[in-house]
């Protein structure tokens, strides 16, 4: 009688199953994790904390009062794990560094880095009990996957970690897939829109060879 505890939240999608649940009076109420999802573990804050410094954040207990005001105008305040590490004045820049290093295995595959802007503020995160699920890159409306990767995956040639060393695969959690545009399938990235997605939904049978 009641169906929207047991319905699938929209921020959900990718994150659970909607078919995996159980049959009576329970159907909905009990989730399941989809199979390609993770849920991640403490990664340490430290190396993070210093490649942030090293990037360009500035400590707001070491600006000057009319620093700290030039600062405000453009600079956007930089989290890890919700608490205020600095500020930078080039947030987008900042972000996409971050995300090339961790998309070339210099940062941890599960550290998740987003652009609020309304808050403007740059959201780091490394901590445990966020969920987690894989998403193909797109390059300027270019798939990173290649059908050589999947020649090779169905030739034994290949694994799945493999896909995410080389920068073909990331995981993504519900903070930074806010700010992703993700296409559903190769149609989506023939379109007119193609240049605006950054991803795109894995499907099972083609990475499978089916």
């Amino acid at each position: 009688k009641v169906s929207g505890p047991r319905s699938l939240q929209p921020s959900q999608w990718g994150m659970l199953c909607p078919s995996d649940t159980p049959e009576g009076e329970a159907c909905g109420l009990v989730k399941n994790l989809a199979l390609s999802t993770h849920v991640t573990t403490d990664d340490d804050e430290e190396p993070i904390r210093r490649l942030c410094f090293s990037l360009g954040v500035e400590d707001v207990h070491l600006l000057c009062p009319d620093d700290l005001y030039e600062a405000r105008n453009g600079a956007h305040l930089v989290l890890l794990n919700g608490l205020i590490l600095g500020v930078h004045r080039q947030p987008h820049k900042l972000l996409a560094t971050i995300r090339q290093l961790r998309r070339t295995g210099h940062v941890g595959e599960f550290v998740s880095v987003q652009l609020h802007p309304t808050h403007r503020s740059v959201n780091i995160a490394s901590d445990s009990g966020r969920v987690c699920r894989p998403l193909l890159i797109v390059d300027n409306g270019t798939l990173r996957l290649k059908q050589c990767h999947l020649d090779e995956l169905a030739a034994g040639k290949r694994e799945w970690s493999a896909f995410i060393k080389e920068g073909i695969i990331e995981y993504l959690d519900v903070n930074e897939e806010n700010s992703a545009e993700i296409a559903v399938s190769d149609a989506d990235l023939r379109g007119e829109r193609r240049s605006q997605y950054t991803h795109m939904e894995i499907d099972p049978l083609t990475l499978l060879g089916v």
